[in-house]
């Protein structure tokens, strides 16, 4: 059962999207908290900090769009992981891309799934839903350091 009381991040630009995945989340389960971030820099800032702001607490879950202004998903992932506090957060990567080279690249810095949003929004809905219920509720998530 995953310990971590943190929120499921979501980077995605797409509005209509976004809102899709925040009304099928807390619709399914009310305990989650989602937050949707607009762009890979604003995501990195507030996970990693910036000047003057420190890092949000680690959340149970991202979910990182690949075509971001910006720094892109591909991106903001490698630099997720290379923070050794993040290294063993669940990264999910939702895109529209099927291209075999993205899919690679999203494996090959560290994703721990990747999957493609379907145009049809129930579908998209139902993809959201699973992928936040097996992450948050049945996966057993890799400790934190302690101290």
């Amino acid at each position: 059962m995953q310990t971590n009381s943190g929120p499921i991040i979501l980077v995605e630009d797409n509005e209509s999207d976004a809102e899709v995945a925040r009304r099928a989340i807390e619709r399914s389960n009310p305990t989650n908290t989602l937050v949707v971030v607009g762009d890979g820099l604003s995501a990195a800032e507030m996970l990693l900090g910036a000047p003057g702001k420190p890092p949000c607490a680690r959340p149970k879950l991202m979910m990182i769009d690949i075509n971001l202004p910006g720094l892109d998903g591909i991106e903001l992932l490698t630099r997720i992981r290379s923070n050794p506090d993040l290294r063993g957060m669940a990264v999910v990567m939702v895109s529209s891309s099927t291209e075999e080279r993205d899919i690679r690249k999203a494996y090959d810095r560290g994703c721990n799934s990747y999957v493609t949003k379907p145009i049809d929004i129930r579908a998209l809905q139902s993809l959201y839903v699973s992928v936040a219920n097996y992450w948050t509720l049945t996966n057993i998530a890799y400790p934190k350091a302690v101290g």
